[in-house]
């Protein structure tokens, strides 16, 4: 089928994850072998019949909120809200703005400021920890998720050479979550700005992909892939911030978070979750057992690994190496690691073998697991000295969040992102912020998107 445009979609019959319907026949007390993981079903797991509901779940103030702004490309969404809401009521022609304004400035009864501290104190005790468990599990295996996955391809945002970017870009989101309660109080907090902008840039992209999928379904399809950045979706993304982290961290990098440190974790990110716009129907946020649960049946409905999945986790890890302080070719020369390797080592450790091979990936030399090995164990050391030298702890934490957000910044090239939505690269012309792309139609799945785009409104013009 083409479109308009010119452009060729997929027609292929769509697959269906090889867990999803085995969670059906599950009853509590059962164990079964989940890839590399051993899982017991229990009465806080859910079946893929009570999570495909959530497919078709949105973030009805934010989009509403979106579309009575007619907020441009390149915009700053949260500037252009409070700029409408700062108007008095009878020039607001829409309820919608007031009403996502109202909800994001309203912190909730359950929210205990204490414990939302605790939890950015968490963050800081295993930052080392948790930023290789977010890239080398969480994003390379997120890849695994076909149904996120198309809308990640459908808007190009982790293809193509800015990939490093926009990784980068989420760790700044992160620093800003776990910076202090400073930066997460309403209406003035910079975290809290993050929250909003990243809010409304999925927003944007729900509303790019639902106009073309009512256009050309063969493209984005609703019906198979469900509304995009779902509930389901949000609730998988919040879960790979957060309890998919104690999860790695426990069973492949021998450290283990206390119970307390795990309920704190997640009081944060539950918080975060609830500015988002997750509306956690299931509760899955509230406890760490039914937060683990919850992930587990996720993944069981969503998760297919195959070859194209390990394709965009090589083209995530290679990119993420690129730019060395030492030129790769003097690394080689004198025989230190090649980086790009060494991602793949720690992310084929991380997301384990048999997931590993289902991907398609190549396993690494021993000399590449020794060293990743090693690099294991010095993180073990940081956290010795973490747990048993209180001022090591006062000292190294601002120490590293300075350094992370300065590297950003060097390799972003420019001030703190704003997370809008930007313009998609386009054949033969100008890329993102008018550079080069330099990469080639087939290759930037973006570029569909724009065609996408350009037959919708072509056949707007035609009616």
């Amino acid at each position: 089928m083409t479109c308009p445009a010119g452009y060729t979609f997929n027609t292929s019959e769509p697959r269906k994850a090889p867990f999803a319907a085995i969670s059906e026949t599950l009853e509590p007390g059962q164990r079964f072998q989940y890839w590399d993981y051993d899982i017991m079903w229990t009465e806080k797991h859910l079946p893929a019949s009570r999570l495909e509901p959530l497919r078709m779940i949105g973030d009805v103030l934010a989009d509403s909120a979106l579309e009575a702004l007619q907020i441009k490309t390149g915009e700053d969404a949260l500037k252009a809200l409070r700029e409408y809401t700062a108007r008095p009521e009878g020039d607001q022609k829409s309820l919608a703005p007031g009403l996502l304004m109202k909800q994001l400035m309203t912190v909730p009864e359950w929210v205990d400021w204490e414990q939302v501290r605790r939890g950015q104190e968490v963050y800081w005790r295993y930052c080392f920890f948790i930023s290789h468990a977010l890239l080398h599990f969480s994003l390379a295996g997120g890849f695994a998720i076909p149904k996120i996955t198309k809308v990640l391809n459908s808007t190009g945002y982790l293809s193509g050479k800015r990939t490093k970017e926009r990784v980068l870009e989420t760790a700044q989101f992160i620093l800003d979550i776990a910076h202090s309660l400073e930066h997460l109080q309403p209406g003035t907090g910079c975290g809290w700005e993050s929250i909003i902008q990243v809010r409304f840039l999925h927003a944007g992209v729900r509303a790019r992909l639902s106009k073309i999928s009512r256009a050309h379904s063969k493209y984005y399809n609703i019906e198979e892939h469900g509304v995009p950045i779902n509930q389901e979706d949000l609730l998988a993304t919040l879960f790979s911030f957060s309890n998919t982290m104690w999860r790695v961290m426990d069973e492949r990098m021998g450290v283990r978070m206390t119970t307390q440190e795990k309920e704190d974790y997640l009081h944060l990110w539950r918080y975060v979750g609830y500015m988002m716009g997750v509306d956690d129907i299931l509760g899955a946020t509230r406890t760490p057992e039914r937060a683990d649960a919850c992930l587990e049946s996720i993944v069981m409905h969503l998760a297919d690994p195959d070859a194209e999945s390990g394709r965009m986790c090589s083209t995530l890890l290679t990119h993420m190496a690129s730019k060395p302080a030492i030129p790769i070719h003097i690394i080689r020369a004198i025989g230190l690691p090649d980086p790009v390797k060494v991602h793949f080592a720690m992310a084929e450790h991380l997301l384990g073998p048999k997931f590993w091979k289902v991907n398609q990936l190549p396993t690494m030399t021993r000399p590449y697991k020794i060293f990743k090995h090693l690099f294991l164990y010095l993180l073990l050391v940081d956290l010795w000295l973490v747990n048993n030298l209180p001022w090591w702890f006062r000292i190294r934490s601002p120490l590293i969040r300075e350094g992370q957000y300065r590297m950003i910044a060097r390799e972003i090239g420019r001030k703190r992102t704003q997370f809008e939505l930007v313009e998609v690269p386009k054949e033969g012309g100008k890329g993102f912020e008018g550079q080069e792309s330099g990469v080639a139609p087939h290759d930037d799945i973006g570029y569909q998107t724009e065609v996408a785009v350009e037959a919708v409104e072509v056949e707007a013009e035609a009616e």
